[in-house]
């Protein structure tokens, strides 16, 4: 059966996160839920996820034999839950705060399911987005096949300034790709800043 929800590699990761596997083993698994690929292409696409670290790579001749890494990078959501509650100790506050800094970033209303992949389900104070912001948000995410139900809320945080908010996107980025040492750490005052 097709699954157009699921994206190849969670379907390849959770094949072999079963028990470990050979290409020919693989590709027999992603045939049956509805993904027939060439043992060429397959082959080349599990090499990729090794040197990502994704699963890990075993040779017993005269096949490769694949298993899930143990090691897993954090999402972008769970980061940002991280930033949010090292910045806010308040509950609500750090709910609020979340959707400012994914709605910042995504320049749309923020799911709850959103919420809840970053940690937080305590959300009864967020402001909902409109029905349109809503849908057109949801028919955003439906193009690049992220299926969100109708019926499920979205919150938009006002967006005025947030020095807070700022700085948690800052960090994820200064993080994610490696700029700590272009960052200067502090601010020459002058007597006149003062």
């Amino acid at each position: 059966m097709f699954v157009p929800e699921r994206n190849l590699k969670d379907l390849v990761v959770s094949s072999v996160r079963a028990k470990e596997r050979s290409i020919s083993a693989l590709a027999k698994d992603l045939t049956l839920v509805g993904y027939k690929f060439h043992r060429l292409f397959l082959a080349g696409y599990l090499k990729a996820l090794a040197d990502l670290g994704v699963l890990r790579e075993k040779e017993i001749p005269p096949a490769k034999v694949y298993t899930a890494s143990t090691y897993r990078g954090k999402t972008l959501y769970e980061c940002v839950g991280e930033k949010v509650r090292a910045s806010e100790t308040d509950p609500k506050a750090q709910a609020r705060l979340a959707a400012s800094v994914l709605g910042r970033m995504f320049r749309r209303p923020v799911f709850l399911r959103e919420l809840r992949e970053c940690g937080f389900e305590s959300v009864s104070d967020l402001p909902t987005a409109s029905k349109e912001e809503r849908e057109d948000a949801r028919r955003g995410l439906a193009k690049l096949h992220l299926q969100i139900p109708t019926n499920e809320p979205a919150y938009s945080v006002e967006d005025r300034r947030n020095d807070v908010r700022d700085l948690i996107i800052t960090d994820l980025l200064v993080e994610k790709f490696d700029m700590a040492p272009l960052v200067l750490e502090t601010r020459q005052m002058k007597l006149a800043d003062r």
